[in-house]
Formats: C-alpha cells, sequence, structure tokens
C-alpha cells in the first residue's frame, strides 16, 4: 500500500482539476454581476472606517463580504465539485462572525509603524496585485478575482486588516490563512504561479509582522 503512493502526484489529490477551478470564477462573475463593484465598494469602505478611527461597520462590511463569498462561491459553485466545500462554506459564516465580533468589540482602530504597513502590502495584493496579474498572466478576464466576492482576494485583505489595527487581533486571520493553503495548492497543480505562491508569501508577511508587532507606532507598544 505505501509503495503504491509513489504513483500518485499532488494533482492526484487535488479534488477539481485546474480547466474546472478557473472556470468557477467565470462563472461566478456570471452570476453575481453587476455587484461585485458593490462589494469591493464594502471592502474600501472598511478600510477607510479602519483608516478613520475604527467603526462597528467596518466589521459589518467585512462579514457581509464574507458571507456572500460562503454562498456565491462555496455553497453554489464549489460544493457540487467537492464536498468539503460546504465545510468551506460555513467556515466562511464562522469568519464572518468573528469580524463582525471584533468590529463590534471595537478591535479595529489604525496603527502605524512597520506592521501597518505590512497589512497595506496584503490588502494591496488582495484588491489589486492578484486580481490584475490573472489577466496579464493569461487568464481570462472573464475570470476577473475581485476582492469581495472571490475568496482569495477577500482572505489577503481581511490578513492585511488587522495588522493595519491595534490592538492586533489574530483570531480573524486563522480561516483566511486555511483557505490560501488550499488555493495556492491548487494554482501550483494548475502551474499558475502567482497564485501558487499567494499563500507562502501571505504567512511569510504575517511571519515578519509578528516580530514587528510590538513597535506598531514608531516604536510605541502596541
Amino acid at each position: 500500500m505505501l509503495g503504491s503512493l509513489d504513483t500518485y502526484a499532488l494533482r492526484d489529490f487535488v479534488p477539481v482539476t485546474p480547466e474546472v477551478w478557473a472556470r468557477l470564477f467565470e462563472r461566478l462573475n456570471e452570476q453575481v454581476w453587476p455587484w461585485q463593484g458593490l462589494f469591493l465598494l464594502l471592502m474600501l469602505f472598511a478600510l477607510w472606517r479602519l483608516y478613520r478611527g475604527g467603526s462597528p461597520t467596518a466589521g459589518l462590511a467585512l462579514a457581509a463580504c464574507w458571507c456572500w463569498s460562503a454562498v456565491q462561491f462555496q455553497f453554489l459553485l464549489h460544493t457540487p465539485l467537492n464536498w468539503a466545500a460546504s465545510l468551506m462554506g460555513w467556515a466562511f459564516m464562522v469568519q464572518a462572525v468573528l469580524v463582525l465580533l471584533v468590529g463590534l468589540g471595537g478591535g479595529w482602530r489604525f496603527s502605524g509603524g512597520l506592521r501597518a504597513k505590512l497589512g497595506v502590502v496584503l490588502v494591496l495584493a488582495g484588491i489589486v496585485v492578484l486580481p490584475v496579474a490573472g489577466p496579464l498572466t493569461g487568464r481570462s478576464w472573464a475570470a476577473f478575482e475581485v476582492a469581495g466576492t472571490a475568496p482569495t482576494p477577500t482572505a489577503l485583505v481581511t490578513l492585511g486588516m488587522p495588522l493595519m489595527a491595534r490592538p492586533i487581533s489574530w483570531v480573524t486571520g486563522v480561516i483566511p490563512v486555511l483557505w490560501l493553503v488550499y488555493s495556492s495548492v491548487i494554482w501550483w497543480v494548475s502551474g499558475w504561479l502567482p497564485g501558487a505562491v499567494v499563500a507562502p508569501l501571505a504567512i511569510a508577511t504575517l511571519g515578519v509582522a509578528t516580530g514587528a508587532s510590538p513597535w506598531s507606532r514608531g516604536g510605541e507598544p502596541s
């Protein structure tokens, strides 16, 4: 039995083919059009509220994006192809509750320093870099991943926001990291490098931010 494992490749353990995975994002855009713009605005609104000093509405806006991604992507599109996606959908719902609770608790107030700059990097990666990287590297514009509806950009922004806040809230980062690992494995099998490196780079950024967290604002302890 153990010897037979040598005959398997990583792609044999991935529940969807690269073609089907790419098509999922095209179908997502087809189904949610034209509401992508609204949910992107919700993400930007959450960031603006964070920058303006924190507000429960920041958590509410981000929670709405996670709920939308859970229903539209995980439950309606991903689950018919992969039974485990229903569990991911419920995990996304839990994530929505977590960001809402942190927001309602006033846990997000803008901070400065290296940690906040690393948070900005993750946010920009989710809103600009990853979505644009797709079409620039040969993926269809129809599969453009918009933060607020597509899970990977949404996860990146969600990881970045707590790094920009004070005090930091790590509890909202677990589910996004797990999703990024899952997504990166599929893109690695698909041969799309920008998607494959998302999880390693995000985790590395979080690692650096962990060391920088005591100096969130010009050397002041957080």
